[in-house]
């Protein structure tokens, strides 16, 4: 199986892909709600706005660091059980099993566009990851190894939304170190409601109806006189 699929796959039926895009609507929605271009926000103040929000939503809905739970409520959302923080460098990040998750936001329309060899030294050791299903050259741009780099799949969650009119972009993917001009991601996934369907988390637990109840009503019955030889007689009848 493809490493896009078997990610993919492993982090929708967990229901952390669900749970990335539910941090970054109520994000997105926090930020634009507190600001606005007519009060002098540029797009400097949204972008770093925007990362720091997406930072907190995401710790509260994974409940790790300060909206961890108390140890008696962790088995009511098996998630928060299984996700921890798992930061590179400094750079905030979420792991579930094998794939952390770093963030990155970019210009709206544009995420296949970002120069991954013009970015922060961690974004740069990220992309240039081994990648299984097309192993490319490595490029010698002075970037050394990352600690802890072969224990994990880092991907990126690309973020971007824009104001008016209200429209939000999500993507997860693993990004390729583009400084020969070429595609900026291995491979990339836009995190919508169709591409997503059902939400695993809430899903409700289907009841196993008993085979039998006590609500059913009694059948009805009645004296039927009915004369017998030999005498009369009242005998039950069902109807």
């Amino acid at each position: 199986m493809s490493e896009d699929r078997e990610a993919w796959g492993t982090l929708l039926n967990a229901g952390f892909l669900h749970a990335l895009r539910e941090a970054h609507t109520e994000a997105t929605l926090a930020v634009f709600g507190a600001m606005s271009r007519a009060a002098g926000f540029k797009e400097r103040s949204f972008g770093t706005g925007a990362f720091d929000v997406l930072e907190t939503q995401l710790d509260r809905v994974f409940r790790v660091g300060e909206f961890a739970p108390d140890p008696a409520e962790a088995d009511e959302d098996p998630l928060a059980a299984v996700v921890r923080r798992h930061d590179l460098n400094g750079s905030p990040g979420w792991r579930y099993g094998r794939y952390r998750i770093l963030l990155k936001r970019h210009r709206f329309g544009a995420v296949r566009a970002i120069r991954w060899d013009r970015d922060s030294f961690t974004k740069q050791a990220v992309a240039r990851q081994e990648f299984p299903d097309d192993p490319q050259l490595t490029l010698d741009l002075g970037v050394g190894p990352v600690r802890e780099m072969d224990e994990v799949v880092t991907l990126v969650l690309a973020h971007s939304a824009t104001e008016e009119p209200l429209e939000m972009e999500l993507f997860v993917g693993r990004p390729r170190l583009n400084a020969d001009g070429g595609p900026a991601w291995h491979w990339l996934r836009q995190l919508t409601d169709d591409t997503l369907g059902a939400d695993p988390r809430r899903t409700p637990v289907q009841s196993t109806l008993p085979l039998w109840t006590d609500d059913e009503a009694d059948v009805p019955v009645r004296l039927h006189p009915r004369r017998a030889v030999g005498g009369d007689a009242s005998i039950e009848t069902a109807q």
